[in-house]
């Protein structure tokens, strides 16, 4: 049995590192698979986009089935499932008819699967470390950019070389690596101290609805729910649409190819650097969310009228990958100064929900946006000013909380000065 902090603990940081550079590609790789699959089957851009969404919004969605699977069993077989369930799903999508079928395998039962593994290599390392756990976090996270850095290029080649059934294929062949990394996920001191008996379990289910209806009346944690929905409507959009953008403004596959290696690579540099500049107690963690979100959006928003220009898209790949995840380095400790640490695993939880509302309803809106009459630059456009006005809500949030916390200084300053007062007239009495 593992101890936090130490010995077997970087094993599974280290598994944890490779888990999320398979993940982190697999979301990059959404926008080189909705180009596979529109060259497939040559269905409207709206429809397509829907099996993206799809996929996309359930690595979110998917967190409270992974949570029932960690607390009924253990985070290596939750992995191992999710591992299997991605392998069939993308096999099967190799062999579909028609891009109906795909909504089933690449969107759900794929999407799950991803879902179920990425929320275990995160929730593996929360049991497994104590002092440490920002490092190891930011450590193994960092493999999110990675993986997109160095697969990019060598499943683009696959599917130039081997088309819609061997790329697919190989994919699902990737996924049983995470089988691999599971298998290091050894029963923790902490896992193991969380497991609660079945009479408490059911307890604390009955209890479970009351901190959410708390939650859900906090203004500062509501405009932080609408922050992070409006940007991961545009974030998502970004990420599954940007490939055909540059295709269709005369970029090749292979420059595509690089695009997405530098974002890749901007992100895992990005998260460090964010880390290590948000370590600092002087710097409000919610003034750099709003930075984050602000200059993605600004930049979203330019990028079409340099549409045509090689060096534009390297450096808005480079903004792409650099800021669209630093906001999940802060929120841990943003929700905690909201919410307090009591009811901590309860907002994330309630905020994954809107992050894959989000996720949903985001790449359509580019389809939407086209089929329509209107143009990528279009849709690159509203996800600019979606992100921009994100951003505004989230610093809202900073706003309301400090009024918060204003009022309850002068409702303690008014108890001291009672208080005072009483002992005043008891003395001179």
């Amino acid at each position: 049995m593992t101890k936090p902090d130490q010995g077997w603990a970087w094993v599974v940081a280290t598994s944890s590192f490779f888990a999320h550079s398979n993940s982190g590609y697999y979301m990059w790789a959404s926008g080189l698979v909705h180009i596979v699959l529109l060259e497939a089957f040559g269905d409207s851009l709206l429809k397509t986009s829907w099996v993206g969404a799809l996929f996309l919004s359930l690595i979110s969605l998917a967190g409270p089935l992974t949570g029932v699977l960690i607390n009924r069993f253990n985070c290596r077989l939750s992995m191992i499932v999710g591992s299997l369930m991605l392998t069939i799903g993308l096999v099967t999508t190799a062999f579909v008819p028609n891009l109906n079928w795909t909504f089933l395998t690449f969107g759900l039962l794929s999407g799950t699967g991803l879902g179920i593994c990425y929320n275990s290599g995160l929730i593996v390392l929360g049991f497994n470390f104590e002092r440490k756990r920002n490092l190891a976090c930011g450590f193994a996270m960092s493999g999110s950019g990675i993986g997109p850095f160095l697969l990019t290029p060598i499943f683009q080649f696959i599917y130039e070389t081997y088309g819609r059934t061997g790329y697919f294929i190989l994919l699902g062949g990737l996924t049983l690596q995470y089988c691999v990394c599971a298998s290091t996920f050894w029963e923790s001191e902490l896992e193991k101290r969380s497991k609660e008996p079945e009479p408490l379990q059911k307890q604390r289910t009955h209890d479970s609805c009351r901190p959410y209806i708390s939650i859900m009346k906090n203004i500062p944690m509501s405009c932080i729910c609408a922050c992070l929905f409006l940007a991961d409507i545009s974030i998502f959009l970004l990420y599954l649409h940007f490939p055909k953008y540059c295709l269709q403004t005369h970029s090749t596959k292979a420059e595509i190819s690089l695009f997405m290696s530098l974002s890749g690579i901007w992100s895992a540099m990005g998260k460090i650097l964010f880390g290590m500049a948000n370590n600092s107690h002087d710097i409000d963690e919610t003034i750099t969310l709003f930075g984050t979100f602000g200059i993605l959006g600004i930049g979203t928003i330019i990028f079409p009228f340099f549409r045509y220009e090689f060096y534009a898209k390297v450096i808005y790949a480079s903004i792409l990958g650099c800021y669209s995840g630093c906001c999940w380095i802060v929120l841990n400790t943003i929700v905690i100064c909201i919410i307090g640490r009591e009811r901590f695993a309860h907002a994330i939880g309630y905020i994954m929900l809107y992050c894959g509302l989000g996720t949903l309803f985001g790449p359509p809106l580019a389809g939407f946006i086209v089929d329509f009459g209107g143009t990528y630059g279009d849709s690159f456009t509203a996800a600019g000013v979606l992100l921009l006005c994100g951003a505004f809500i989230g610093l809202l949030s900073s706003l309301c909380q400090n009024k918060d916390n204003q009022n309850i200084d002068i409702y303690l300053d008014f108890e001291i000065d009672v208080e005072l007062t009483e002992k005043e007239q008891m003395l001179n009495k």
